[in-house]
């Protein structure tokens, strides 16, 4: 039933592709489905590590049979998992062929996001990274949640910017929904959402109110929302306890940094918080490296690093709509806090990060087109130095960006 998964999710992604109408990202999409089809069958059973394969395998048989397994999150993607055991059969492959389908449609939700952000914008080198990044193209592949939850969180920020963007209520409904199941697979990324959508909420009514939205304001907003943040942390996911509790159990393996730390108060937790963030995103530094994943891992980084820097440049030197900004940046500053607090073992990182590396890549569009631009020089696509002329459309074509995103902003501050 192997093929019949195959084939179902090459259909499933050639019409969806065609309702997009983007030749390229139909083209990079069959290559990419490809790619985790043969990682599915091939890659996956061969590899020394299995994750939580198995307990996943399992809760979805339970589900299957009628009886609820521990765990909430685990009940809600087994649901999921034994609807594909139900239609292709009971395989592990076929689940991991379901999450290779979700990961190429990713770059639908993330390429609108990115457009809100920037307005005009080229995105064939954003829509290559979404789909080619190394580490993330494996994780995505593998027989567990992580697809889904990503897919359904990005779906969630561009339904949340569609419906504040465009001021329409009809499409916000849909927000609720997704909301739910994302909370019923990764709560943790629902509670960041919710933040998230709050500030970029509270951002638009300023907006709308004729305020001049100031850094004042946008503090004024964001500290009873990171405090409102840290609550829903500290009483709906995790004790005081239950950190220490955490931060020992995932320190253990062979993927281990900041071992032997415990928080004796939660002045503490913060306290650590930005430094626990920086080695979440950016591990494993070179000492760490101690076998081939981990010298793979550290390659994922340095990448990692690049479009960081990207990011920073590209937010320095273009103007971008104020709402997307604050959403994503809530969402990055407060997940990798949230993610780094608990997380000691960057084996298991690179799988909670894969969201955050997405955000910098929406964050560096603007310099990924110009690297792209540079490869089509470079392989003959487009000519080189193409004169003054060229030159001078270039720039008309990043003024047009500017005016296209300076009038999103007229139109918020106005409607």
């Amino acid at each position: 039933m192997v093929l019949a998964a195959t084939g179902f999710s090459f259909l499933v992604f050639v019409y969806i592709a065609q309702l997009v109408d983007d030749k390229m990202y139909l083209r990079l999409g069959l290559v990419a489905l490809l790619g985790h089809v043969i990682v599915a069958v091939v890659v996956i059973p061969i590899i020394p590590y299995t994750w939580d394969f198995g307990q996943f395998d399992q809760a979805a048989q339970l589900v299957a049979t009628g009886s609820l397994p521990d765990g909430s999150t685990v009940a809600s993607f087994a649901a999921v998992q034994g609807i594909v055991y139900a239609i292709f059969g009971h395989d592990p492959t076929n689940i991991a062929i379901i999450s290779g389908l979700l990961a190429v449609l990713l770059p639908i939700p993330i390429r609108y996001i990115t457009t809100s952000l920037y307005g005009r914008i080229r995105l064939d080198g954003v829509t290559t990274m979404i789909l080619f990044l190394p580490l993330s193209f494996l994780m995505l592949s593998l027989p567990m949640r992580d697809s889904t939850s990503v897919f359904l969180f990005f779906s969630l920020l561009a339904i949340t910017v569609k419906s504040i963007s465009e001021t329409r209520a009809l499409v916000g409904i849909f927000v609720f929904p997704v909301w739910g199941m994302l909370y019923l697979v990764r709560p943790e990324l629902a509670l960041v959402s919710l933040l998230a959508v709050l500030a970029a909420v509270s951002v638009t009514v300023i907006q709308l109110s004729d305020i001049d939205l100031s850094l004042r304001s946008i503090f004024v907003i964001l500290v009873p929302i990171g405090a409102a943040g840290f609550g829903l942390f500290a009483e709906l996911l995790y004790s005081f306890e239950r950190v220490n509790a955490e931060l020992s159990y995932r320190a253990t393996g062979g993927a281990v940094y900041l071992d032997g730390m415990e928080y004796s108060s939660w002045f503490d937790f913060l306290l650590a918080a930005p430094a626990r963030a920086i080695y979440f995103q950016f591990t494993p530094f070179p000492l760490h490296v101690e076998s081939v994943f981990h010298g793979l891992t550290l390659v994922g980084t340095v990448i990692t690093i690049v479009i960081f820097i990207g990011a920073v440049r590209s937010l320095y030197s273009r103007d971008f709509a104020t709402t997307t900004a604050i959403l994503l940046g809530v969402v990055y500053f407060a997940g990798t806090a949230g993610y780094g607090a608990i997380n000691s073992n960057f084996g298991t990182g690179v799988r909670h990060r894969i969201i955050f590396d997405f955000i910098l890549v929406i964050a560096a569009a603007p310099v990924i087109a110009r690297w792209e631009l540079l490869v089509r020089e470079w392989l003959g696509v487009v000519p080189r130095h193409r004169g003054e002329h060229d030159e001078q459309q270039r720039e008309a074509q990043k003024l047009d960006g500017h005016v296209k995103a300076r009038g999103e902003y007229s139109n918020e501050a106005g409607e």
